[in-house]
């Protein structure tokens, strides 16, 4: 395999393939099924991936070594940090002809990539292909209806998931253990955790993402049924700022934020995050469901063997809302058919069961339900994806519009004011009504 390494690190690909033969040969059967699959897979001609320099790309890259050594078939990738994947994709999909066979698109970009025509549909490529149920939908991720203009149930098939991350409540299970606590599923429960275990400095009650402030806030907003914005019933879009929840979101949002966290509270990012709960200085956190396999690893960790996870809570148990945050690869519309059926090929063996369960114990993140659920008694992973099998009914997707952006900027901008007191809970929540109403009536909506 010929790697073109963006901060790519050997040293992880190397723990990612040692854990990948560990797993098999614990697991003969699994061995010999991946192995029987590759044997139905043809002979194609050398294809060439777009893919993002990321937490999981070890265990994807560990992937794409199976699938050489098993099926004889040759993949390069163009490993790219994430800033520089729009552009790179943009540029491949619009050339005379793609350099890329198939590329890899973050839930963010869908929209753009979706609806602009520049993509080859999977039923043109293999009118005889079908999405497994098992696959997760994340929200009908993989189609897009193009009379409405987002993703629905009845949309052309543009992209097949390859990466389901979304978001997981991680927590401190040797304290909670101690202290006689539940894993919380409410906010109200979590607030009452971070009291209880909060001793700064020596440990943290709770912290939340705010650097910036978006994807992990949008669990809160949906769980307040106040999305940013819905498509409502009569065609017409709402803004979630509008409404009183909004508000309410807003405040909780910075109350568990700032209360029980470190004094640097407005500048914490996801590797801040991380390190303080991997360094146990943190009782609880929510955040990204790819983190997970950093907290077993010794080199960063002091608590791996002591972390539990579960669904993220919500305003009810019933209303908890995790928001998803996967990848889809899809195959440029520029592309011979013979290309694109190379890619393609590719993709429908990594999306099969078995090699869903390898996926997993090489450390990237899977999309198959029942991936999740035999893994969930694992030894060593299965702390974690029992909390994936156990989120699919509660997940939200991604604000996918081709105004998300500038939604974002809105949200992040705001949020950030109110984070350092520099304007009101309740100056940030009309100006965010106010900004997101003008995106979505200047790009032609009809706001209800």
């Amino acid at each position: 395999m010929n790697k073109k390494i963006g901060n790519y690190s050997r040293r992880d690909f190397l723990k990612a393939m040692g854990a990948l033969s560990a797993g098999l040969a614990a697991n003969p059967l699994l061995n010999n099924g991946i192995r029987a699959l590759a044997q139905d897979v043809m002979s194609q001609p050398p294809i060439t991936v777009l893919i993002n320099d990321s937490p999981w790309f070890p265990g994807f890259a560990a992937m794409v070594e199976l699938y050489t050594e098993t099926t004889g078939n040759e993949v390069n990738l163009d490993v790219t940090p994430f800033p520089g994947m729009l552009d790179k994709t943009r540029n491949a999909t619009q050339a005379s002809e793609s350099e890329y066979d198939a590329v890899a698109i973050t839930e963010q970009n869908i929209p753009f990539f979706y609806s602009s025509g520049l993509l080859k549909p999977i039923l043109d490529i293999d009118a005889d292909y079908a999405l497994n149920d098992n696959i997760i939908s994340y929200g009908d991720a993989a189609r897009w209806d193009s009379d409405l203009g987002v993703n629905g149930p009845n949309g052309t098939i543009l992209g097949i998931p390859i990466n389901g991350n979304i978001q997981l409540y991680y927590y401190r299970r040797d304290l909670f253990e101690q202290a006689g606590i539940e894993p919380p599923k409410t906010f109200d429960e979590m607030e009452a955790i971070a009291e209880q275990l909060g001793n700064p400095p020596r440990m943290f009650g709770n912290a939340n993402r705010a650097n910036p402030i978006w994807w992990e806030f949008g669990a809160y907003v949906d769980s307040y049924d106040a999305e940013y914005v819905r498509l409502e019933d009569d065609g017409s879009w709402s803004v979630g700022f509008e409404r009183p929840e909004g508000l309410e979101a807003v405040q909780r949002w910075l109350k568990l934020g700032r209360t029980w966290a470190p004094q640097n509270y407005a500048d914490l990012g996801q590797g801040d995050l991380l390190a303080l709960m991997a360094s146990g200085r943190l009782a609880q956190v929510h955040m990204v469901g790819a983190a997970a396999p950093n907290y077993d690893n010794p080199e960063i960790s002091i608590v791996g063997g002591n972390m539990g996870a579960t669904v993220v809570p919500g305003v009810t148990a019933e209303a908890r809302s995790p928001r998803t945050g996967m990848w889809v690869m899809s195959h440029p519309g520029n592309l011979p058919t013979e290309r694109a059926a190379a890619g393609l090929e590719f993709v429908k063996w990594l999306t099969t069961k078995d090699n869903q369960l390898a996926y997993a114990k090489a450390g990237a993140i899977p999309v198959r339900q029942d991936t999740y659920e035999e893994l969930a008694t694992d030894e060593v992973v299965g702390w974690w994806t029992s909390a994936f099998a156990e989120s699919t009914p509660f997940l939200h997707p991604e604000t996918r519009l081709p105004e998300t952006p500038l939604i974002r900027d809105s949200v992040s901008t705001r949020l950030a004011q109110a984070y350092v007191d520099e304007i009101s809970a309740e100056e940030a929540v009309a100006l965010m009504a106010g900004e997101i109403r003008t995106v979505m009536e200047d790009a032609g909506y009809t706001v209800s």
